[in-house]
């Protein structure tokens, strides 16, 4: 388990030993920080048969058949079409209320909660009010503000953080990971697993040129080639947006634009983000574009 993560993991494992653990777990953080390693290796603890505490002997069959990825008491939720419906949640609820085949617990894992619609909301309360004996609710979220509140009321809320960040930069560095090689690496030190995500990906090369764009943004007319870049990642729009507003109030904390120019330029940003958001089939070069061209206009500003 990663070093951040472990005294959290401890008090789960006290609650458990004390006849606390709550049926229903929502880990809850940013991206990165952990919360489905936490959740795996929460169902291989509740999981095992031959362990009356939280902690997976690895050498039962139930922990065999979740190595093989084949354990008939363990269901996966998450968004594979950018929501999860109702009609996954009626299939969980049947599945929680039938017999365990390997007579242990039965576990369900739902990742990102906060993408579940209303109505799958609602269909899951009843099984949140009412637990089944040995049934337990492991889910995931990285944006609790967008979970309702009938749900968060029946669960147990825990939010998983990078607390010590010096474990966090060492971690970091085993893995050939430092704000020495990357100067933006410490803006990311609270999700370390997505700056391990970018490196296995190898697109670090890309978040460093982003980095550099941000803070030569007066400069930067070869808007085919950042969209190119941005292009190499599923996040690398925000990643970029959040360099740009992190170099425009270094220009304002070292007095090089006002504070009007600062509010115009975080605009932009909020205006570019916007609409990547709402608008379907953008036009993301020429969005790009006025992005670019429209905080250069505001940084020549007097």
């Amino acid at each position: 388990m990663f070093p951040w993560i472990e005294s959290v993991r401890s008090q789960m494992q006290e609650s458990f030993e004390r006849n606390r653990f709550h049926h229903a777990q929502l880990i809850h953080g940013l991206v990165g920080v952990g919360k489905t390693a936490l959740v795996q290796s929460l169902s291989e603890d509740l999981l095992c048969t031959n362990s009356s505490t939280l902690a997976s002997c690895g050498q039962c069959k139930s922990c065999l058949l979740l190595r093989a990825q084949n354990h008939p008491d363990l269901l996966h939720l998450m968004a594979e079409s950018g929501s999860i419906g109702v009609d996954e949640v009626r299939a969980l609820n049947e599945f929680v209320f039938h017999s365990a085949q390997q007579g242990g617990n039965k576990v369900v894992v739902i990742e990102q909660i906060e993408k579940m619609t209303e109505s799958a909301a609602n269909a899951l309360l009843k099984t949140l009010e009412e637990p089944a004996a040995k049934r337990y609710i492991l889910m995931t979220c990285n944006d609790i503000s967008k979970v309702k509140a009938t749900v968060l009321s029946r669960c147990n809320q825990v939010r998983v953080a990078v607390t010590d960040g010096t474990a966090a930069k060492q971690w970091l560095a085993m893995k050939g990971i430092s704000s020495e090689a990357h100067l933006w690496a410490d803006n990311f030190a609270n999700q370390p697993l997505l700056l391990e995500q970018w490196s296995s990906q190898g697109i670090m090369p890309e978040v460093d040129y982003l980095w550099k764009v941000a803070h030569d943004i007066a400069s930067i007319s070869d808007i085919n080639a950042l969209e190119s870049s941005l292009a190499k990642g599923t996040n690398l729009y925000t990643v970029f947006t959040r360099f740009l507003i992190s170099a425009v109030k270094q220009q304002l904390v070292a007095g090089q634009i006002n504070f009007v120019q600062y509010h115009n330029c975080t605009q932009q940003v909020e205006k570019y983000m916007s609409d990547h958001h709402k608008i379907l089939g953008i036009n993301k070069l020429l969005s790009l574009s006025n992005l670019v061209f429209g905080i250069q206009r505001v940084l020549r500003q007097d």
